[in-house]
């Protein structure tokens, strides 16, 4: 019955053993973005088992031409960061000003005094962050671009045919209709080459299996249903047909992992990360409105934990720096004034709450978010 089924069924540990030893394995577009887009502690972190998996690796053309597309939309979008923080800090701001106008008449607050506060707190927010895009890291994301050129140097598919690509194209209309994976969930897309391009880089992985004689490991950020099996909310595995397809037409198995999979397995298979570099990419990902996949439930636990923890820190500090203003007593050193007293502890208390703020923002969303564990094999 295995035989007759095969998508259906799990793989053993040692048939994961077996494919890590000898599949090509094949990082999707979204994939070798994170390369680009994370701090370099992260990003050296994936490029390290990334470069220790280099002789297995190899990326078909489309997905080569979709990162080549997409890697300046990242850069970008890094360097917009410092105006939109902005932007959302000015629209708060805002709203506080207002929010104050309305209690002029209060009899303890003293709205004036508190929109000179925003204000002071605007200005050196605002000339912070303009230092930082004056040093946003160009250079840097050149040189992670640079290694990543390097590691795919020579693993690169052919580009298709244009007679190819219109067989495909024509294959994907009935295949889509039908809904056959992959990429049937891509249907409404607009533009030939963003509605079928799961389906080219499906061709192309059959196609190097077939050449090759090896098996695939695919790695994706795709979490669709076009490429796994999902059961009442749980990705269990591949989409059986995806398995049994590759298997027919290339006799070699297929594999998918989501990121995270992948660098457990490497990990647990001593592939030059730990566990604890796993959670801290994790931690970053999770964190990264960029991030496609939705996590497992045990990394999404382990980021909760954490967001927490240093909530509650923050918190307990922000009390401890407004307990500390109010109790400044009337005289202090002749080195520091009264009023720089106030004026320091009132701009680590104003840097703290917008602190403390975003991880409860961070926090909440993420509590919100829909829950879609993965079936770990």
């Amino acid at each position: 019955m295995k035989k007759v089924f095969a998508g259906w069924y799990a793989k053993t540990p040692d048939e994961l053993k077996a494919l890590w030893e000898t599949a090509i394995i094949v990082p999707d577009a979204n994939i070798l973005l994170h390369l680009l887009r994370h701090s370099p502690v992260v990003r050296g972190q994936l490029m390290e088992v990334f470069d220790r998996k280099k002789d297995a690796l190899w990326i078909p053309y489309q997905a080569g031409a979709e990162f080549q597309r997409r890697r300046l939309d990242v850069q970008q979008k890094a360097l917009d960061a410092y105006d939109a923080v902005v932007k959302d800090l000015t629209t708060f701001a805002n709203q506080a000003r207002n929010t104050l106008n309305q209690y002029r008449a209060h009899p303890v607050i003293e709205a004036d005094r508190e929109i000179s506060a925003i204000d002071a707190f605007q200005k050196e927010f605002e000339t912070r962050l303009a230092a930082a895009k004056a040093k946003h890291p160009t250079e840097e994301f050149a040189k992670s671009f640079e290694r990543v050129t390097e590691l795919f140097a020579g693993k690169v598919g052919a580009k298709p045919t244009a007679e190819g690509i219109a067989a495909i194209y024509k294959e994907g209309e009935e295949r889509y209709t039908k809904k056959i994976p992959p990429g049937f969930e891509d249907a409404k897309k607009t533009g030939d080459g963003d509605k079928f391009g799961d389906l080219i880089i499906w061709k192309e992985m059959m196609e190097k299996a077939k050449s090759e004689k090896r098996p695939i490991i695919f790695v994706t950020d795709d979490g669709k249903a076009d490429w796994w099996y999902i059961h009442h909310g749980r990705k269990v595995g591949p989409h059986p047909a995806l398995v049994e397809e590759f298997l027919e037409c290339t006799g070699q198995q297929f594999h998918i992992y989501e990121l995270l999979q992948f660098l457990r397995y490497a990990a647990d298979t001593g592939s030059g990360i730990k566990n604890e570099a796993v959670d801290h990419i994790a931690e970053a990902l999770v964190a990264d409105s960029t991030f496609e996949a939705s996590v497992s439930a045990t990394d999404r636990a382990r980021v909760l934990k954490v967001l927490r923890t240093e909530l509650r820190g923050k918190e307990f500090e922000l009390d401890g720096l407004i307990k500390s203003l109010i109790e400044l007593p009337p005289t202090t050193s002749e080195a520091v004034s009264r009023e720089d007293a106030k004026r320091s502890f009132k701009t680590k208390i104003a840097d703290l709450t917008e602190n403390v703020r975003a991880l409860r923002d961070q926090l909440a969303a993420l509590e919100d978010a829909p829950e879609n564990p993965v079936t770990r094999e």
